[in-house]
């Protein structure tokens, strides 16, 4: 029997895309040989990623003015990588601190152009997300979308005179997006979209600068990718795999509109028993609270500890909150089962009783 599975990343999957993910990882298609063992620039692989990539740009409505890129290295490598091809030394980077997710980004283009911040919630321990007006003729503005340690989530984006760059590696494919406020975007697969090893990188060809005066490495440059649709090199080709099937249940789902339908329902049905629960309490302003990761605690550590024990005994896994927060972190990803939510607001109630 699979457990309830609330890990925050990597994450649930479907149990319809494990099974066969699993098939083609035996046998791909009847060909006697794994699709892990498939070249990068065969045309069965790189049919597998213009399908993923008409995907994407179906979900989200994109023009040819945008490319589609899969790139190693996690969402991460994105927050230097970004930076490095979309500014110059001396340019100005806003960033709103909104939580730990953003202080990584911060640090990270510190080191490539002026990286400052608009605003911050940390006096409030990065309850809310503070709310932005003006970029401050910064070049562009970072966002984290969703911050998962946290539990916030934007679901207003700032209106600025600058693009937005956003990670948003925990709740990429969850929504439509008004696409023509953003830059860039970038989301390591391991929670909404697949499993680890592989991100996709949504770049707006317009923002990109004509001339740079930086000498970006090779491989770190977005032209790179753009001109090579991805396969300048071999990049984790089963990852890239278990992408595509994600993105065709999505697409068999319903595309974005379901996603959000769906991670509406499970959200609230956490929340208003967090809500209900006279033992639970939220961490994050109800109005920023995120759709991906309901982060709540209970009385007590002590009472964390033993609710932490009657979950596990409910098979229930993954859902205690990060080690800097505490409490839980009931993490709800496209590919996590309504039933399985049910089923934790059960539990509570039955631990509360």
């Amino acid at each position: 029997m699979r457990k309830h599975n609330f890990f925050a990343g990597p994450a649930t999957l479907p149990f319809e895309v494990i099974q066969e993910a699993s098939a083609g990882l035996l046998d791909y298609k009847g060909m006697g040989i794994s699709i892990a063992e498939v070249s990068h620039r065969s045309p069965i692989f790189t049919d597998l990623v213009d399908e993923a990539n008409a995907l994407v740009k179906k979900f989200y409505n994109l023009s040819d003015d945008w490319a589609v890129l899969w790139l190693p290295g996690g969402a991460s490598s994105q927050l230097t990588v970004a930076p490095m091809n979309l500014t110059e030394p001396q340019d100005k980077i806003a960033f709103v601190d909104s939580g730990f997710w953003a202080g990584r980004a911060f640090e990270a283009a510190a080191n490539e152009a002026n990286a400052f911040f608009l605003d911050s919630s940390k006096e409030s321990q990065y309850d809310r997300i503070p709310k932005i007006s003006d970029a401050q003729n910064a070049r562009y503005l970072h966002v984290v979308s969703n911050e998962t340690i946290d539990g916030t989530q934007y679901h207003q984006f700032p209106e600025v005179d600058a693009p937005l760059v956003a990670d948003m590696t925990s709740d990429f494919l969850s929504r439509p997006l008004p696409m023509e406020k953003f830059g860039v975007i970038f989301a390591s697969a391991q929670k909404n979209f697949g499993i680890a090893g592989i991100t996709c990188v949504l770049v707006n060809k317009h923002v990109l600068p004509e001339k740079n005066s930086r000498k970006i490495p090779k491989i770190f440059n977005y032209h790179t990718h753009i001109d090579e649709n991805s396969l300048y090199h071999t990049i984790p080709t089963y990852p890239v795999y278990v992408a595509l099937l994600m993105l065709r249940y999505i697409d068999k789902q319903g595309g974005l509109t379901e996603m959000q339908r769906l991670s509406k329902q499970k959200s609230q049905l956490i929340y208003q028993e967090i809500d209900r629960n006279p033992l639970l309490t939220g961490m994050v302003a109800v109005e920023d609270r995120s759709v991906m990761n309901a982060c709540f605690r209970s009385q007590t550590p002590e009472m964390d500890h033993k609710l932490d024990l009657y979950l596990v005994e409910n098979d229930i896994v993954g859902i205690k909150g990060f080690p800097i927060k505490g409490g839980f972190r009931a993490s709800i990803y496209n590919g996590q089962p309504l039933e399985s939510v049910i089923h934790l607001v059960e539990v509570l109630q039955n631990f509360t009783n």
